[in-house]
């Protein structure tokens, strides 16, 4: 049995519609929206953004790239996390406000696709993290060299998702700009 989607679409359109109405018949209600969405992508991709940084200018091997790996997981991944999740509700919100246009958008399907890797992504470099942590259990990091065996493959791991992390969150963006003109 096949999916027939524009029914499903008419389905979903038609329970969504007093949401759509409501929002399209209040600047401030849609206003708040896109200026929700925007601002919790912002916060969670600057600072996702600035870890990144961090974690691909630190050496391996020295004291800074383990400071790097404890710095983001003592206060980024919080932020990130808080920052996806209003982004997640602000856009199912727009998606119901339009789910017709959204539903056939090839471009919102291509930021969805990059979200969900952008997402994935987050909970490999959050076990690569916890893998880099738990080979150093106990290793002083105030020194400038590491005085165990620096953990390369896990390390590996940390900075190959550091660069999909920027890749993940420029084109989320990129497709977003795209959306709202297309």
């Amino acid at each position: 049995m096949l999916l027939d989607t524009a029914a499903l679409i008419d389905s979903v359109s038609g329970l969504v519609q007093p949401w759509a109405d409501l929002y399209s018949d209040s600047r401030v209600l849609s206003t708040s929206v896109i200026t929700l969405h925007i601002v919790a992508m912002f916060t969670g991709g600057g600072m996702a953004i600035a870890a990144d940084r961090a974690i691909l200018r630190s050496a391996p091997g020295t004291a800074d790239a383990v400071r790097a790996v404890v710095a983001d997981l003592g206060t980024t991944h919080s932020v990130v996390i808080w920052s996806l999740g209003l982004t997640v509700l602000s856009g199912v919100a727009l998606l119901a406000s339009d789910v017709g246009t959204f539903a056939v958008s090839l471009v919102f399907w291509a930021k969805m696709a990059a979200f969900a890797a952008l997402m994935l992504n987050g909970i490999r470099m959050q076990r690569a993290e916890r893998a880099v942590i738990t080979r150093l259990d106990g290793a002083p990091i105030r020194t400038a060299e590491m005085p165990v065996p620096f953990p390369k493959q896990e390390w590996g791991g940390i900075r190959s998702s550091a660069g999909v992390s920027l890749a993940g969150w420029f084109a989320t963006l990129i497709l977003g700009v795209v959306l709202t003109n297309s």
